[in-house]
């Protein structure tokens, strides 16, 4: 249950008396109070203490250990989302990189990957507002689709390319209207298939071959669920996506100049350590940063947990690395 952004967390100060993950953190000393936001807002840790106490007491638990719970139950709704997507449909997590985004994602994303089996990590520049970024630079586009909802094997060529040939025309309509040309306009179709008498469907690229999409569709369901069956496939939805290219769009390149901040306090696994923070924007191109350590800056914080490291790559992104051999 969320906050929201009234009255929001305790340790805003503008009302809220519940303790929230964001006052965990905060109690915790994730959150260095004087550089949230870029030192624009001042938190109230007072508020947020007294809003911990409250739930400690009812729990009788201290002050720091109901912060420390609160964060671990939210780091475990957080992993069984992680694991939905990716271990429950097949993929093996060593091929990837756990990616963060929100003002809070650094905070929890090294004890997210180790929860997850995965060592290494990215916590993006401007990572805090991704989401904000990525309207900014995504091409315009238009999504349509045509509901069919019969078996795949009665479905003749013919008859789909006619319907993705109207959907194209729809959507090219549609961005010249927005002044568009049309060689700056890129089509993907794709298919919506399924079991018959299921209620999911897996989407499939559409390569102009029936045959080859039912191939497809049934490796991709073993993938993702275990098995395949040997049923009819039905044909749920025909899709077409038009989109015009973006502008290019490049965060400018970190330079190397580095300068450290004074020392903050965070508590790290339930002790109260010195922690060293550092200011996100001030960090050089190549950098590496061990842990245990806070990386402020104005969209967001990163906890870079003990046995963790952290470089700077030329575009300002944070690529996180485990240390296998001290963990």
């Amino acid at each position: 249950q969320s906050a929201g952004a009234a009255p929001g967390p305790a340790c805003y100060g503008q009302g809220g008396t519940q303790a929230t993950v964001t006052d965990a953190n905060a109690v915790l000393g994730r959150l260095p109070a004087q550089y949230f936001l870029g030192g624009n807002m001042r938190l109230d840790l007072q508020a947020a203490r007294q809003a911990l106490d409250a739930l400690a007491g009812t729990l009788r638990l201290s002050r720091h250990h109901c912060a420390q719970g609160i964060i671990d139950i939210a780091n475990e709704h957080m992993v069984r989302a992680l694991r939905v997507i990716s271990i429950e449909r097949g993929y093996h997590l060593d091929d990837f990189h756990l990616c963060c985004f929100g003002g809070a994602g650094g905070l929890h994303v090294c004890a997210l990957a180790e929860a997850m089996g995965m060592q290494q990590a990215i916590v993006p520049n401007q990572g805090g507002v991704l989401s904000a970024l990525g309207m900014v630079v995504a091409p315009t586009s238009r999504q349509l689709s045509h509901a069919l909802q019969q078996p795949l094997a009665e479905v003749t060529l013919s008859e789909l390319e006619d319907i993705l040939a109207q959907l194209q025309h729809q959507g090219k309509a549609a961005l010249q209207e927005e002044g568009i040309a049309t060689e700056q306009m890129r089509c993907e179709c794709s298919l919506d298939v399924r079991y018959q008498g299921q209620r999911f469907y897996l989407n499939q690229v559409w390569d102009g071959q029936l045959q080859s999409v039912a191939s497809r569709f049934h490796a991709q369901h073993e993938q993702r669920y275990g098995h395949r069956l040997n049923i009819p496939l039905e044909l749920v939805n025909a899709r077409c996506k038009i989109s015009a290219g973006a502008a290019v769009n490049r965060l400018p390149r970190t330079g190397h100049r580095t300068r450290a901040l004074p020392t903050s306090h965070a508590t790290l696994t339930g002790l109260a350590q010195p922690v060293p923070v550092y200011w996100r924007e001030d960090l050089g191109s190549e950098q590496v940063i061990s842990g245990p350590a806070l990386i402020a800056e104005t969209v967001s914080t990163t906890l870079l947990a003990e046995h963790w490291q952290a470089r700077v790559d030329p575009w300002g992104n944070l690529i996180l690395c485990l240390n296998k051999t001290q963990h």
